[in-house]
């Protein structure tokens, strides 16, 4: 499958919304802080067990449509999954609250996930 970073983003917000993940935001990087990933997916589980299926899900969507990725990684409260262009981070609440990556961006736009998807076919609808 070919899609877009963009697209690709998407597609990880719409694996963890639907895995109950809470708080999911994602991040465009502004043009000049393009380098290492092009968004950030942040969602938040409400057990550690629900962090790594979070991330798990984007790698298996990863996989199941061939688009290149590593494994999830993390522990403790944060899992990562990094798609090159689009990295999925899940945390815990306190983890997220503690940490506040989202600030490490503050001139990423944020992405209108809900209005958004809904215009992006889903492609493992039947």
């Amino acid at each position: 499958m070919d899609c877009t970073a963009h697209e690709l983003a998407l597609h990880a917000a719409r694996q963890v919304l639907a895995k109950g993940a809470e708080d999911v935001v994602v991040l465009s990087m502004p043009e000049h802080q393009r380098g290492l990933f092009d968004y950030v997916v942040i969602a938040t589980g409400r057990s550690e067990r629900q962090t790594k299926t979070l991330v798990e899900e984007v790698y298996h969507f990863c996989k199941r449509h061939q688009i290149s990725h590593f494994p999830p990684e993390g522990e403790a409260g944060w899992m990562v999954v990094d798609c090159h262009e689009v990295v999925t981070h899940a945390f815990l609440t306190e983890m997220r609250e503690h940490y506040r990556i989202e600030e490490l961006w503050p001139e990423a736009t944020v992405v209108d996930v809900e209005a958004e998807l809904q215009n992006l076919p889903d492609p493992d609808a039947a």
